[in-house]
Order: structure tokens, then sequence, then C-alpha cells
């Protein structure tokens, strides 16, 4: 079990939304899926003002499905 990370996000063809990052909050997009890394380190993915946690790539993946019907391959 991987946890979530900039660079495993990067390996997973998501990239860094620098529209959206601010206020130290890093916002990584691919295929209108936002994830955002705090200051703190950890990974949220936000959908109508609600943020979710994400802790390992399982469930990252398992969202990632459920959103786009697709496998999330790297």
């Amino acid at each position: 079990m991987k946890l979530i990370n900039k660079d495993l996000l990067l390996e997973y063809g998501f990239i860094q939304d620098k529209t959206k990052s601010k206020n130290g909050l890093t916002v990584l997009t691919k295929a209108k899926v936002d994830i955002i890394i705090k200051n703190d380190g950890t990974v949220w993915y936000s959908n109508l003002g609600i943020d979710y946690p994400l802790k390992d790539l399982s469930a990252l993946r398992k969202l990632y499905k459920e959103i786009r019907n697709t496998e999330l391959k790297p």
C-alpha cells in the first residue's frame, strides 16, 4: 500500500494546476479530477465544497474508477 504524494500523482499523469494552487495548497488534476495536497502533506479530493481524505493509492484508484469509469494507470 503506497501513500499518496506529489511524485506519485505526477507518475500517474496528474499535472499541477497553477491557477487553482494557492495559499499552501497544491492542486493536481487529471480528467477533471482535482486532488489537493495541503501543507501538512495530507491529500484530499474536493467535491462541492466537501473535502474527502485520501490515504493511499488504493483509495485514489477506487475514487478515480467511480468518477471516470476507467482504471487509473501510470
